[in-house]
């Protein structure tokens, strides 16, 4: 093998260059700065650089079949950079928020009256995939156990700031802190007889939901910012009282008679 060869062909270069770029984003996604800049890198980041070091291997590859012998030492290493730019970028990392083990002081009760399961919940990958959306990193969802829909009530004390369709169901968004907003995604239409601007009280019926979604915030807008993590307190999980958590499938969660009705933990 020649010295010629043996030397770094141009394209490497660029190899290196898209290596170097998707380290330091993973490195600026791991400083948990907050801010909108993170979530656009988490979004459109990553999906980016995945297929940029896609269509770079395929195109090293084709290069490399041109002008054999392919196998060269100085192809391997920017060859390995674009298969480990490659490898990250496909990794399944929930995001990583600037509030992660910073649980909200609201004593949040559950969002429904009587008994639901746990679809979604948690903060890993294998039983929520709400991790990999921002603003619902901390999210948890709610469905009926019988043929009778949810009878959605509010989690804590707070004004209702946003109420917006999506799809054919509605969602609406309530400050219940400090730039801390909790958002429930999912109810019926026309179930819910509260405008924007009322105050609500923890406890009062917003309306009805099939499968409940329900996350914490720092921006009013719903899925906007990122979450906050958020527990709820005095309930039963699978017939065992619990003073606070976070449910996680498959349990079966039910509001206390008696439990606290909501406002800031002290």
């Amino acid at each position: 093998m020649s010295a010629t060869r043996e030397r770094f062909e141009p394209w490497a270069w660029a190899a290196f260059a898209l290596a170097g770029s998707t380290a330091g984003l993973f490195a600026f996604l791991g400083f948990r700065t907050g801010g909108a800049a993170p979530v656009l890198a988490y979004r459109f980041g990553l999906i980016v650089a995945g297929w940029l070091s896609a269509v770079a291997m395929a195109l090293a590859l084709a290069w490399s079949l041109r002008r054999r012998p392919v196998l060269q030492r100085g192809r391997a290493w920017p060859l390995a950079a674009l298969g480990l730019s490659l490898w990250f970028c496909s990794l399944p990392i929930a995001y990583p928020s600037s509030h992660e083990g910073k649980y909200s002081p609201t004593r949040f009760r559950l969002p429904f009256e009587g008994g639901a399961r746990v679809r979604y919940g948690g903060e890993h990958a294998l039983g929520n995939p709400l991790v990999f959306d921002p603003a619902r990193r901390f999210g948890t969802a709610f469905e009926k156990r019988g043929a009778e829909p949810l009878v959605v009530s509010a989690p804590a004390d707070g004004t209702l700031v946003e109420r917006r369709t999506q799809g054919s169901l509605e969602v609406l968004a309530l400050a219940t802190g400090a730039r801390e907003y909790c958002v429930l995604a999912g109810l019926a239409p026309g179930t819910c007889a509260l405008a924007p601007g009322s105050a609500v009280r923890a406890g009062a019926r917003l309306g009805t939901a099939e499968l409940l979604f329900v996350h914490l915030q720092d921006r009013p807008a719903p899925g906007d910012g990122e979450g906050i993590p958020m527990r709820f307190w005095n309930y039963v999980v699978d017939g065992r009282a619990a003073e606070a958590g976070v449910p996680v499938p498959p349990q079966e969660v039910a509001a206390q008679a008696a439990a606290d009705a909501g406002g800031p933990g002290r």
